[in-house]
Parts: C-alpha cells; structure tokens; sequence
C-alpha cells in the first residue's frame, strides 16, 4: 500500500482555529500544557511514522498509542493504528481506530489553517518594518541630495533596492493561496471500506471507496475494490467500467477477474 501523505506535517502551534477559514473565525486558545503535549504527541507521531516505513509495526504502534496519550485527536496516529489492526487481523479495533481519525482529521487541518494565518500576520508585520527602513533611507536620501553628498547617494540607493526587493519577495508570498479546511485524506476511506468489506458490511464499503475516488480520482486500487464489489452484486458492466478505470490509473489489473467479467457478460 502506498504511503500517503498526510496533514501530520504542520508547524507547532498554540492555536486552534474552529469552523472554517477566515480571520473573523473564533479560535480556542491551547493554554501552555496543551501546547507542549501537542509537540510531544507530534514528535511521537514522527517516530512511528519511520518506524512503520520500516515495517517494525510493534514498536511502531506503541509510539502511536503514546502520541495518542499526549493528544488524543491526533487523527494520523489512529489511521496507522487502523492500518496495523487491519493487518493483524483484528478488523473491529482497526474499524475503531479509522472511524477515530476521521472524526478527529479536522483538528489537524484546522492546525495547519492556524499555522499559515499566523505565518501570513508575520509576513504583514515584516513588510510593514521593510516599509519604513525604505521611508528612514529615502529621508537620508533626501538630506544627502540636499547636502550633495554624492559619495553616499550610491550607497542609500542599493540599500533601498536590497530591502525594496524584500518586499516584493513578501508581496509574492502573500499571494500565495490559503489552504482550505479539507476533509480526510482518500486513503482514510479506502483503509475504512477495507475494513467494512472484511466484516462484510458490503454497502458500506462501497460508500468509502465512491468517496475515496471522489477525493482521488486517480485512486486505482479503490476502483479495483469498486469493480469487486460490483461484480459480486452482478452488475457486471459497472464493475467492467471502475476496472477500466483503474487500469487507467496504473493500478494492476488482474487479467483473470478481466475475463471473468466478460464471462458473466456472455461476451
């Protein structure tokens, strides 16, 4: 299974910002404890992080169980967590774990929003003291011209386009899109339909992989279970059409369950 990226990756923060994007929205301070277990459970989520890319899955999950227990939304904890349950066999723990994450992703994605608010007030702040270094050295520039200083009118001139040239790098930055609160990943669908179809929850399975396609169209594993699923419904040309999509993704396609699809078609 591909290692997806997830929304783990953000700055420490000491803000949570609720209910969308936007600078009027209420946010919920963390007080100093919060924060630091917060950065604790970040740096325990790293580690099994690498040490599930390693596949050394026990020390990995109690390094998520530890994350977990220094702060219990972290979503991407308990998306592993649900990974290694499923594997293990132990469906109904993984399906816990995965519903856990799902509910609790958009802390996360609320954490990386805060995270670029606050790094869009520094940039403001920055070009506000760029600003006036330019007006101070344009004033010395003045004088300097009055005085006809000419040795040094050079030398204010490069110091104005050396700090000109920083605010139009933090002009550029600015106009860099804010992310929007997102919701989980596709994978956290797949993993969930993964699980749901082992326990033979049949539809529902079905429900997580049409979302994780919705998300990532290009999931080709999802419209391989797609077609599965289809196939076992007989409704063989729905499940010949997500196979096809998934063999346009690059996903491998099994050539025997091709042929059977056919088969039940009659052709």
């Amino acid at each position: 299974m591909k290692k997806v990226k997830t929304a783990a990756s953000v700055s420490i923060i000491i803000i949570l910002l609720w209910g969308g994007l936007g600078f009027g929205q209420k946010r919920f301070v963390l007080n100093e404890n919060e924060a630091e277990k917060f950065k604790m459970a970040t740096r325990l989520f790293y580690k099994g992080e690498q040490l599930f890319s390693k596949g050394t899955y026990k020390k990995a999950r109690e390094a998520f169980n530890d994350c977990l227990d220094k702060f219990p939304q972290f979503a991407n904890a308990d998306y592993y967590l649900g990974r290694i349950c499923y594997d293990e066999g132990d469906y109904l723990k993984a399906l816990e774990h995965i519903e856990n994450a799902k509910r609790n992703y958009k802390v996360l994605a609320d954490l990386e929003v805060s995270t670029q608010l606050e790094y869009m007030d520094r940039l403001r702040e920055e070009k506000l003291a760029a600003e006036e270094v330019v007006r101070n050295l344009k004033q010395q520039l003045s004088l300097v011209n009055a005085r006809k200083g000419t040795g040094q009118t050079s030398e204010i001139e490069n110091q104005i386009n050396q700090v000109q040239k920083s605010i139009d790098d933090i002009n550029q930055r600015m106009k860099e899109p804010l992310p929007q609160i997102s919701e989980p990943p596709a994978d956290f669908f797949y993993i969930h339909g993964n699980i749901l179809f082992k326990i033979k929850k049949y539809k529902d399975s079905l429900v997580q992989y049409l979302e994780a396609v919705r998300i990532n169209p290009q999931h080709g594993n999802a419209y391989i279970n797609l077609a599965n699923l289809n196939f076992m419904a007989k409704r063989y040309e729905k499940a010949l059409f997500y196979l096809e999509k998934a063999g346009n993704c690059g996903a491998k396609v099994n050539p025997e369950f091709k042929k059977a699809i056919y088969k039940a078609m009659g052709q």
